[in-house]
């Protein structure tokens, strides 16, 4: 099971590889680069987390930068889309994969939602 998980993994990350020229051509790649900073201060500051399927999410009801978050998830779910019809994968299982990568890679003091709906600290 665990070598199945890696392997698929590494197959998720030599897409993301794959399709960095195609982000590159759309403008993901910048988009995201533009908007990190803001983004890494949300999480900082515990107004964003990272949920269970690799998108941004706010953890309470304060939801400032709006149309940050929703560019930088809709960038997001474009990128898995390309993974996924590359892999011939559902999309879902891109997500999955990214989480997990997301949830090893996340800074200490920054928040996690677990698929139950609860948020941690990592």
């Amino acid at each position: 099971m665990y070598k199945k998980s890696v392997f698929s993994l590494l197959i998720v990350l030599f897409s993301l590889v794959a399709v960095v020229s195609i982000t590159w051509a759309d403008g993901i790649k910048e988009r995201m680069k533009q908007r990190l900073p803001r983004i890494i201060q949300m999480k900082q500051q515990g107004i964003i987390g990272e949920n269970d399927r690799g998108y941004l999410e706010y953890v309470s009801g304060n939801q400032p930068n709006q149309e940050i978050v929703e560019a930088e998830n809709s960038d997001r779910q474009k990128v898995y889309e390309m993974i996924a019809k590359q892999q011939g994968v559902p999309i879902q299982k891109v997500e999955q994969l990214r989480a997990a990568q997301i949830v090893r890679k996340a800074i200490e003091g920054e928040m996690l939602k677990r698929s139950d709906g609860s948020w941690y600290k990592k």
